[in-house]
C-alpha cells in the first residue's frame, strides 16, 4: 500500500488557489529535476520563480516543494488538493524556522508532527515555504492518503484502529464520506516508518557529528608534534577529561580495535562509501571487530595511551584511503 501524507500524495502538481493574484501550484520535486528546468516547462522565469519562493540558491532536492504561479504556470497535473482531517491546521514554514520551533510554537509533539506529515524530506533541511499539518494538541496518530481501489475498511485491518475510532476522527457518517485520494487521520498509530527514515535522512544530513566534546588543542595539517617530533598532523585532538565517553562519529562496522603503536588503543570503523573514522588514545575500548554501531553509541572511553602528552581523543577521518580535515565534515 502507498502512504503518503499532504507533503507527498501527488507526486506531480496539486491546485492550491483560484484567487486572482494568489493562486498558486505545488510541485514535488523529484530525482534530476532542476530549477531552471521546472520554470520552462511552466513557462515562468527563473528569477520569478526563485523569488516566490524565497530561494537564494537553485540547487534543490528530492521532495522539496516549489509554489508555482498558478495564472502563470503551463503543462502538468492539477487537481484539487485533499482537505486535512477535521481538526488539522496548515502551518507554511517560514524562513530560519525549525520544526522545533512549530512543535513548541502549537503545543504538540515531533512524533505527532511527522504522523501527521509522514511525507517529510528531512527534520532540519525543510526548504521556505514548505506547508505542514498541524494536530489538534495532545492528538496523535498516523495520516494515510486512501488510494482508488482501497477501502476505509482496509485501512483500519491493516493498523489494527477501531472503525468507531476512525469514523469520528474523519468525521465519517455515512460511505458517500469516503472519497479515493482523502487523507485519513488514524489516531493512536505511530509514524513507525516515516520516523525511522527521517531518522536515516538526519544522519546523511549531519554525516558525521562530534565524538567527544572539548577543546581542540590540534588541527589537521603541519605542526610541531611536540616530544621531539614534527610533521603532518592527519586529524583533530579533542582534550577532555579522563574516562570521557567517545560515541561513534557515524554509523558503521568496527573494522579495528585494539593496540596500534603511537595511537594506543585505536577503534576504526568502516562507513558507506569506503569512508573510515579513526579513534585513538582511549583507556578503555567497548567495542570488538565486526560490531555494527549506530551513530552516537558508545565505543570507548577517552585516554592518554600511546603517544600522548595527556587525556584527549585523536580523531582521523578517511576518505577512499586518505585522511581529510574532519573539521569540515562535522555537525
Amino acid at each position: 500500500m502507498k502512504i503518503g501524507g499532504f507533503l507527498l500524495c501527488l507526486v506531480t502538481t496539486l491546485f492550491l488557489s483560484l484567487t486572482e493574484g494568489n493562486g498558486y501550484a505545488l510541485r514535488v520535486v523529484q530525482e534530476g529535476d532542476s530549477l531552471g528546468g521546472i520554470a520552462d516547462r511552466y513557462g515562468i522565469g527563473l528569477e520569478a520563480l526563485m523569488s516566490f519562493n524565497g530561494l537564494e540558491s537553485t540547487v534543490l532536492h528530492p521532495g522539496q516543494l516549489l509554489r508555482v504561479p498558478y495564472l502563470d504556470a503551463r503543462g502538468g497535473q492539477a487537481n484539487p488538493a485533499p482537505s486535512p482531517p477535521p481538526g488539522f491546521r496548515r502551518h507554511i514554514l517560514a524562513k530560519g524556522e525549525t520544526l522545533t520551533e512549530v512543535v513548541e510554537r502549537y503545543g504538540i509533539s515531533l512524533n505527532a508532527l511527522v504522523g501527521a506529515n509522514p511525507g517529510l524530506s528531512s527534520l532540519d533541511l525543510l526548504p521556505v515555504g514548505v506547508e505542514l499539518l498541524i494536530p489538534p494538541v495532545g492528538v496523535e496518530g498516523l495520516i494515510v492518503t486512501l488510494w482508488p481501489g482501497e477501502s476505509l475498511g482496509d485501512l483500519i485491518a491493516e493498523y489494527a484502529v477501531s472503525p468507531i475510532v476512525a469514523a469520528r476522527a474523519n468525521n465519517i457518517r455515512e460511505p458517500a464520506d469516503v472519497q479515493p485520494g482523502m487523507m485519513v487521520f488514524l489516531p493512536g498509530v505511530p509514524p513507525t516508518v516515516a520516523l525511522e527514515r527521517l531518522a536515516r535522512v538526519r544522519e546523511e544530513e549531519r554525516r558525521y557529528r562530534w565524538p567527544v566534546h572539548g577543546r581542540i588543542t590540534s588541527y589537521f595539517g603541519r605542526r610541531s608534534l611536540g616530544m621531539g617530533t614534527s610533521g603532518f598532523h592527519r586529524g583533530l585532538d579533542v582534550a577532555a577529561p579522563y574516562g570521557t565517553a567517545v560515541h561513534a562519529a557515524r554509523s558503521g562496522t568496527v573494522v579495528f580495535a585494539g593496540w596500534s603503536g603511537s595511537y594506543g588503543y585505536l577503534i576504526k570503523i568502516r562507513h558507506p562509501g569506503n569512508e573510515e573514522t579513526w579513534y585513538a588514545h582511549h583507556s578503555q575500548i567497548f567495542v570488538e571487530v565486526g560490531q555494527y554501531v549506530r551513530q552516537g553509541d558508545r565505543i570507548g572511553a577517552l585516554g592518554s595511551t600511546g603517544l600522548s602528552t595527556g587525556p584527549h581523543l585523536h580523531f582521523e577521518l578517511h576518505e577512499r584511503g586518505r585522511a581529510v580535515d574532519p573539521l569540515s565534515r562535522l555537525r
